[in-house]
């Protein structure tokens, strides 16, 4: 793991980004305009759709195959801990109130956090994919929770007192991330679905996990290890014939999904992280 200090931003003017071979995003490179917001309301001509039967049926994650790609969290009193201790202390002293903020955005695992990346509001242009994917989701947590129990790592907050989070406590075990497994593989599903969303998506996908290490409910060896399966589970699930069949009943709504605002898609301020080999 490497590590660095990320830019200076409008939503995260301080923190220390996780730069490793498989962080999700690199830094958005697309030219776009600031969005001038979307009316509410359902999208013209989209019915409303009744949810679909489960469209992961049949899908099996065996934890067994993914406990290698997480590897084992740091020792205790190893250096790699304390790099990991190093950079919650860092993010403790140089918290600002809109990085506090940005974090709680992303303190609920909803679907609409990726609206702004799409550019468009994801429910009512495609219910389909905003009503199923979560089934997919929903498999990818019960093998994090697996993995979790099986390695067993107390959070940061609870093994060095003088760590105070600026999120929710949380009791369950900390290492891989669910907050940064589900963000991420939600953001590589997305982008197999918008293709041409990809870039803006695996960049909001990887801050929902940055900002756990932020606000010091994980440490950042969690969140890199969370990637790191994300990224395995969305080949697999991408790989099953469920996935395909659920892609094709999507892709109906591709034309109304990649309909951008007339002022252009939204310029996402978040830190950007480097991205390597996905």
């Amino acid at each position: 793991m490497r590590l660095g200090l990320c830019l200076s931003s409008l939503l995260l003017p301080s923190c220390l980004v996780l730069f490793s071979g498989d962080a999700l995003a690199r830094p958005s490179t697309e030219s776009v305009a600031q969005s001038s917001g979307q009316p509410s309301g359902r999208t013209a001509g989209v019915p409303a759709a009744a949810p679909p039967a489960d469209p992961a049926a049949g899908l099996q994650l065996d934890p067994a195959g993914f406990r290698a790609v997480i590897g084992q969290p740091p020792a205790p009193a190893s250096q790699a801990e304390r790099d990991d201790l190093a950079i919650l202390r860092w993010n403790q002293r140089t918290r600002t109130a809109e990085g506090v903020l940005l974090s709680w955005h992303f303190l609920n695992r909803n679907l609409s956090v990726f609206d702004a990346a799409i550019g468009t509001n994801l429910q009512d242009a495609s219910p389909t994919l905003y009503q199923g994917l979560p089934a997919f989701l929903s498999r990818a947590d019960t093998l994090k929770n697996q993995l979790k129990n099986a390695v067993a790592r107390p959070r940061p907050f609870l093994s060095h007192r003088d760590l105070r989070p600026c999120l929710p406590l949380e009791s369950g075990w900390s290492f891989p991330s669910g907050h940064a497994t589900w963000f991420a593989t939600a953001a590589l599903l997305l982008a197999d679905v918008v293709p041409e969303r990809r870039e803006r998506l695996l960049l909001v996908g990887s801050q929902g996990g940055h900002v756990r290490a932020y606000c010091g409910v994980h440490y950042p060896s969690d969140v890199l290890a969370s990637q790191r399966l994300a990224k395995a589970i969305s080949q697999q699930v991408i790989a099953s014939p469920q996935w395909q069949v659920f892609r094709q009943q999507v892709a109906q709504d591709r034309q109304r999904l990649l309909v951008a605002p007339p002022a252009g898609l939204p310029v996402l301020t978040y830190a950007s992280t480097d991205s390597e080999g996905l």
